[in-house]
């Protein structure tokens, strides 16, 4: 979640949409309970979290402001806690299906020796023909009418024309942040690779102004 509060999603809100009202009704149809995992902290905790402990004295005091490129604290923080933490709750045991195609083998070699298993690589699934079934099956994230993977909106490896796109269709959300890149007393202003929001702001006006044009 970026905000827990106001109930803004970490998904962009046409992929949020279609989990809500195609995917999860078509599982439950299927006869598969499901349910949507949640982190007590969401994205703005992380943004506004006091830093005391650092081995800079100037940063002590400060919010940790944008989260790192590369060493994102959404994946550890707000991702992978929930799971960890329903699957406590589990008192049988239990088999964990992930995600991955049989063509990204440096992602599956991270499931061996757990008890984690591909489906995908099971059925010798590429990422192409997994797509290909999800379009079949009408179960196909309409993100991917404009972007290849899907992800969160505020994720600084989300490409120019994605953030162009965000900005023009979802004004609200890129305002969020241009009110957040205007925090003063913030560690990290950086909010794609070196790049400050506001200069990511000017890059997307140029390429909306291209694509108006």
């Amino acid at each position: 979640m970026f905000d827990n509060k106001n109930n803004i999603s970490g998904e962009l809100p046409e992929h949020i949409d279609f989990i809500h009202n195609k995917a999860i009704p078509k599982f439950r149809e299927w006869g598969y309970d499901v349910q949507i995992l949640r982190s007590e902290k969401d994205y703005l905790d992380l943004f506004y979290h006091v830093v005391t402990r650092s081995k800079k004295p100037e940063r002590n005091g400060k919010y940790a402001g944008f989260l790192l490129a590369g060493m994102c604290a959404a994946n550890s923080q707000l991702k992978i806690p929930p799971i960890k933490n329903f699957l406590k709750t589990v008192k049988k045991p239990f088999i964990q299906y992930i995600g991955i195609a049989t063509d990204e083998q440096k992602r599956l070699k991270k499931l061996e020796g757990t008890n984690k298993i591909s489906l995908l690589q099971r059925y010798g699934y590429t990422e192409k023909m997994a797509y290909d079934l999800c379009k079949k099956y009408d179960l196909l994230s309409p993100i991917y009418k404009f972007a290849k993977r899907g992800g969160c909106w505020f994720c600084p490896n989300c490409s120019y024309k994605e953030f162009a796109r965000l900005k023009k269709c979802h004004t609200e959300l890129w305002n969020k942040l241009m009110l957040l890149s205007n925090e003063q007393n913030i560690i990290s202003s950086c909010f794609k690779y070196n790049k400050t929001f506001l200069q990511i702001d000017k890059k997307v006006d140029e390429i909306n102004s291209q694509l108006s044009f």
